[in-house]
């Protein structure tokens, strides 16, 4: 600010009105202690199972224990593969059959018919630390097969697609895990902060959904071409038409 000659700071325009309290900007913020009780509340629910009701309902027939859909093949498409889990406290994984090799080429027909079996290796565990972040997490099997069943509904067709299948899982699934924080307490802090990440990780996995989508479409463009039909003493124009200038306009 540029002041005339002998004008000082103690002049009234230049004093500090104390009479206006300063303005502070609030910021929505979660304890560590409190985040870290949502987290430990959020992996103790599990997944939910289907069990066997004790009274049969006599509008429903005899229900078998499996579905035959998971036992083979069902209407031309194949079960995705599973893995054994014993512990949800650790990352070990066991194939669900004795047959180690035919386990290992399910596999990596679901990730991308790659011919490594180092690549499926890292995406498991790529996308076991994605839906157990930290070592005091749990990650039970049946999320875990969840995760592979999603990437196999996908269809990879190559490793760099696979790489995006599981990142269309950790994103998903996260934001599911942050939407379910955000109803703690109902609060504005826990919608804010848990909510927000949320929406971040959704509207991510959206956008991993529309590149996965483009990169299998490639460069093409879709040209729509009209047939214009003239009847004798019809006129019809082919090229740019403008339209005429009205009255008043140059």
């Amino acid at each position: 600010m540029i002041r005339s000659p002998g004008e000082d700071d103690s002049h009234p325009r230049h004093q500090r009105k104390h009479d206006e309290p300063p303005v502070r900007i609030m910021t929505q913020r979660i304890g560590g202690a409190e985040a870290v009780r949502v987290a430990m509340e959020a992996s103790s629910r599990g997944p939910i199972s289907l069990e066997c009701s004790a009274i049969s309902d006599p509008s429903e027939g005899d229900t078998p224990v499996q579905s035959k859909a998971l036992q083979g093949v069902a209407e031309g498409r194949k079960a995705p593969p599973r893995v054994r889990k014993p512990s949800a406290h650790h990352d070990k994984c066991l194939a669900p059959t004795p047959d180690l090799d035919a386990h290992r080429a399910r596999l990596r027909e679901a990730f991308g018919d790659t011919l490594s079996d180092e690549f499926v290796d890292v995406m498991m565990g790529k996308l076991v630390e994605a839906l157990r972040p930290n070592q005091s997490d749990q990650l039970d099997e049946p999320t875990l097969n969840a995760g592979l069943a999603l990437i196999h509904s996908m269809q990879p067709r190559s490793e760099l697609e696979a790489l995006m299948a599981v990142q269309i899982v950790a994103t998903g699934l996260s934001g599911l895990r942050f939407l379910r924080q955000s109803h703690r307490h109902m609060t504005e802090d826990f919608i804010d902060v848990y909510g927000g990440y949320a929406l971040k990780l959704l509207r991510l996995q959206t956008e991993l959904i529309q590149t996965l989508d483009r990169h299998r479409r490639g460069n093409r463009q879709t040209v729509e071409v009209r047939h214009l039909h003239i009847y004798p003493g019809a006129q019809g124009v082919v090229g740019i038409v403008n339209r005429a200038p009205s009255e008043g306009e140059g």
